[in-house]
């Protein structure tokens, strides 16, 4: 009877010591799995995205020049197209206004162009090495590639603006611009890192010869 009640005390306490080593190895491995996510969110992150960002905004904003090229080629628009001035009976600048309906058409035609480029950046991503996302500095850029997904984020936001520059005697350069805005997301696991874009890109200028009415000097044309 005494052994059996020894026997059975060692098994119990065999059994309890499992348990333990149980709970320590489980134990161990959840804080092994916290520690990835932490030192995964603190250090790999941040350091994914900032040697990607360059690369992003770079073939972001080669996509929106890109798109306002194929549709100024395409449409093949002069200043006079965009631009009317009104004369007075002394050949002074009375009125410069905008064609609004033709600048809005090129507008659409731009912001749909940007958003096709952006579309297929999404389906293209980039490619970052594997080294990178160990967070170790001497082994960035190196390893096999990674496919990183790119994704369109909100719309695109285009618009018109235009300035005055003094060019000599009664003669001023007004240019006019397309400033395009794109936001383009990085996709990493459990993470979105938006990128904001903004290119100007000059649509037409001319030399105006004559007197600009202070209004437009003082203010934006458009």
């Amino acid at each position: 009877m005494i052994d059996y009640c020894h026997a059975h005390n060692i098994k119990k306490r065999k059994k309890i010591k499992g348990k333990t080593k149980l709970r320590i190895a489980l134990l161990v491995i959840l804080s092994f799995i916290i520690l990835c996510i932490f030192y995964y969110f603190k250090v790999v992150c941040p350091i994914v995205i900032r040697l990607s960002e360059e690369k992003i905004r770079s073939v972001a904003t080669t996509a929106i020049s890109e798109a306002v090229g194929d549709v100024m080629s395409n449409e093949n628009l002069t200043y006079n197209d965009l631009v009317h001035i009104t004369y007075s009976s002394t050949n002074n600048i009375e009125l410069i206004e905008v064609d609004t309906v033709e600048v809005n058409i090129v507008i659409r035609q731009i912001t749909e162009g940007v958003q096709n480029k952006f579309d297929t950046l999404g389906k293209e991503g980039i490619n970052i090495a594997l080294g990178t996302f160990t967070g170790i500095p001497f082994l960035y850029g190196i390893g096999p590639d990674i496919s990183v997904k790119l994704v369109p984020v909100g719309t695109i936001n285009t618009k018109v603006t235009s300035n005055f520059i003094s060019s000599g005697i009664n003669q001023t350069l007004h240019r006019l611009y397309f400033t395009v805005t794109g936001t383009i997301g990085m996709i990493l696991p459990a993470q979105t890192q938006n990128f904001v874009t903004e290119l100007e890109v000059l649509i037409c200028e001319s030399v105006i010869v004559g007197e600009i009415p202070d209004v437009y000097l003082q203010g934006s044309l458009i």
